[in-house]
């Protein structure tokens, strides 16, 4: 965990959607310089500015912050062993058994926002994911062929297939495997800043690749989305107070294979990675949503937001930009933070 503090005045902040939309991010507080501190979770720094609160206190509710993400981030990994992977071993089993009580209120969420998404948005997608060659530390190809991804396309996993009932979970069908991506990540955010709030703080930015958020009024964030090359601006969007945004890119958990780009976005009608696409921002006040909404708009394509339920879009604000995917690696693939 790496602490810094930042002079007053206008401080410029940037992070990485992938390889290609980066988010810049000017906060600007009060005279007295805010608290900032930075760790890494999801594989990518997070990064915590907060104004208005004694720094001790600033410490101590990022540290709960940053423990209530990380033991998320763990809870579900889908590569490692811990409360998902033995989840999913019990699902695959189609009997009944006592869930989890970590991962319950996460299941719950994503079912209402798969169903709000009418199926886009699939967490249940894993042993596809797996097909593919993504669920591992560093995805790669080749890819697999067709008939294997339809035989599993035709088991029609969708978390529909779960049932709960008070802690009790049963599963219909064998083929489900969870795997909640970007919406997991969204999740564990929304925690970490649950967490900034329950300790009191009222005025506060946390910045990650892909993902930031505001509390209150008092701390500016202004996001620059370029185009895949990672310099073209798109659109210049200033959060408002208390709003998230969430980006979710096609060079991302990806792979190259023969000069085709993979990506882990998978359409759950056709078991093949969306195409149309190469990255979705999506504004609101749940990173969890978000995520989950860009996924759905990712795989429904260009003229895709008539996928969501009206219950959803009350909820999103805006859809930055989505531009069509090339299937090269985009010419700034190294990804950057600063």
């Amino acid at each position: 965990m790496h602490r810094h503090r930042r002079g007053p005045g206008a401080r410029l902040l940037s992070a990485v959607a992938a390889a290609s939309s980066v988010l810049l991010l000017a906060a600007c507080g009060s005279d007295r310089p805010p608290y900032g501190e930075s760790v890494t979770a999801f594989g990518a720094p997070v990064v915590f500015d907060i104004d208005g609160v004694a720094a001790s206190r600033a410490q101590a509710a990022v540290a709960a912050a940053v423990g209530d993400m990380k033991y998320i981030e763990e809870a579900t990994d889908p590569l490692h062993p811990g409360p998902l992977g033995r989840t999913n071993q019990l699902l695959a089993a189609t009997g009944e058994f006592s869930a989890n009580p970590s991962l319950l209120p996460l299941i719950r969420q994503a079912q209402r926002l798969s169903r709000q998404s009418r199926g886009r948005f699939n967490p249940a997608l894993g042993r596809l994911l797996a097909l593919w060659g993504f669920e591992q530390e560093s995805p790669h190809g080749p890819p697999p062929t067709a008939e294997q991804v339809a035989a599993l396309v035709a088991r029609h996993p969708s978390l529909d297939d779960i049932t709960i009932d008070g802690i009790r979970m049963s599963c219909r069908n064998a083929a489900v495997r969870l795997d909640f991506g970007d919406y997991g990540r969204g999740y564990a955010l929304d925690a970490a800043l649950a967490r900034l709030r329950a300790a009191g703080i009222q005025a506060a930015s946390m910045v990650t690749a892909g993902a930031a958020a505001r509390i209150g009024g008092d701390i500016a964030v202004v996001l620059n989305v370029t185009g895949a090359d990672g310099k073209t601006p798109l659109v210049r969007i200033s959060l408002l107070p208390d709003e998230v945004a969430y980006t979710v890119t096609a060079a991302r958990r990806s792979y190259l294979y023969h000069g085709k780009r993979y990506a882990a976005l998978l359409d759950p009608a056709t078991g093949q990675p969306a195409q149309e696409v190469y990255a979705v921002t999506v504004f609101g006040h749940s990173l969890a949503r978000a995520a989950a909404g860009a996924v759905a708009l990712f795989v429904a394509g260009p003229d895709g937001r008539h996928v969501f339920s009206r219950s959803y879009e009350e909820h999103l604000r805006a859809v930055a930009r989505m531009r069509r995917l090339s299937n090269s690696a985009p010419p700034n693939s190294g990804g950057r933070t600063r």
